[in-house]
């Protein structure tokens, strides 16, 4: 299989598979030779990533295991990899010094999309794992473009935790009313302009409204229309 893609997921699958739908919704077709090319890795049983970066003497790091990912669907000779965990981020480069082949950052993607849309100085609020907050993975880029960066508060990032881990990923709850809360505290409480959703279970949640919450941003999606765009390009090549 010539011109494909590796997409390094399941973390979690059910926000993997949302990426999936995205993906080829986003591509014109016209028959099902029109679709992409792409290889699947839903690695769920890798360990979890935000857990590591909160308490790294006590839980198993995910490092080796997406380096091994690295090695072995690198040999494949994919055109390029995605990566569909805001929090795996933080190894982003680690992973890329062992690539051979360009590999999609989810949060820089996301910032520039932001880019496009505001005007520098515009409030920037940024959610998600405890474990992408506390360690910036977004900062940095959302500051080199200008914008003023909000964090939640505790409370904010506890009702966030709450959403992703215990509704989402242990029970599979969408919890609507959950979310919109945390939206209009980022927005009322906070004066946010804009909402960068940081974690791709939260992804989950914007899909459910249509994306009908106006100044959200989903890393995602917008992670979505540049594969969409770079596997088209290299389809004509």
């Amino acid at each position: 299989m010539d011109n494909f893609f590796t997409i390094i997921g399941g973390m979690g699958t059910i926000a993997t598979e949302l990426y999936i739908k995205q993906i080829n919704q986003k591509t014109p077709t016209k028959n099902d030779q029109d679709y992409l090319d792409y290889v699947l890795v839903n690695y769920s049983t890798i360990p979890d990533r935000s857990s590591y970066l909160m308490n790294k003497s006590e839980n198993e790091n995910p490092l080796p295991y997406l380096l091994k990912i690295i090695e072995k669907y690198g040999a494949l000779e994919p055109n390029f990899f995605v990566l569909t965990c805001n929090t795996a981020h933080y190894f982003f480069n680690e992973l890329e010094k062992a690539s051979q082949v360009p590999i999609l950052h989810m949060p820089r993607l996301a910032v520039e999309e932001a880019s496009k849309q505001y005007k520098k100085g515009t409030r920037v609020g940024i959610i998600g794992t405890e474990g992408t907050i506390k360690n910036k993975i977004y900062d940095g880029f959302i500051l080199d473009a200008g914008f003023d960066l909000v964090h939640p508060t505790l409370e904010l990032q506890q009702m966030v935790s709450t959403l992703i881990f215990e509704k989402i990923k242990q029970n599979n709850i969408l919890d609507e009313e959950l979310y919109n809360q945390i939206l209009s505290k980022m927005f009322n409480e906070l004066n946010c302009e804009v909402v960068i959703l940081g974690c791709t279970e939260l992804s989950l949640m914007e899909d459910l409204a249509n994306y009908s919450n106006e100044n959200v941003i989903d890393p995602q999606n917008v992670l979505a229309e540049n594969t969409v765009k770079l596997a088209l390009a290299n389809r004509e090549k």
